[in-house]
């Protein structure tokens, strides 16, 4: 598990459920590879955005699925989502929808990052690669065999 000077990489997604038709499906597999230690929630927030477009920020425990009791995920708070975040995805989903926005730390390489430093090794930066610059490295390489 991670030390308070170590940590692995920060990741977060935003997920769109339209119609605020939120599933347990997916929440049951977070819950696995929190608990097998894969990852560290940092952040889970659901944000509301209502027919007006008003957005709100509402706990897990609001939604209540027959199968999944989401209240497991209340208080899933780090302070790294502020309210710029919340807008700019509230920009991108359809009024009437449910988005929960996760921030995540990545604990699977941390033993590999340990190892490293004690070894003498120093990690000097780290980063995101988005979907659409994977894709775009990855067509450029098709075009150029």
């Amino acid at each position: 598990m991670a030390s308070q000077d170590q940590f692995g990489p920060i990741e977060y997604v935003a997920v769109e459920f339209p119609d605020g038709a939120i599933t347990a499906d997916g929440f049951e597999q977070l819950l696995e590879i929190v608990d097998n230690g894969t990852i560290r929630i940092l952040d889970l927030e659901f944000v509301v955005k209502a027919a007006d477009n008003s957005l709100r920020v509402v706990p897990a425990s609001t939604f209540d699925l027959a199968d999944f009791d989401l209240s497991q995920f209340d208080g899933a708070a780090s302070g790294l989502l502020d309210a710029g975040d919340i807008a700019a995805v509230g920009e991108d989903i359809a009024a009437g929808s449910v988005a929960a926005v996760l921030v995540y730390e990545e604990l699977t390489v941390l033993p590999v990052l340990d190892t490293w430093v004690r070894s003498g090794a120093r990690v000097i930066t780290e980063g995101h690669i988005s979907v659409d610059e994977l894709a775009d490295a990855l067509n450029e390489t098709e075009n150029n065999e």
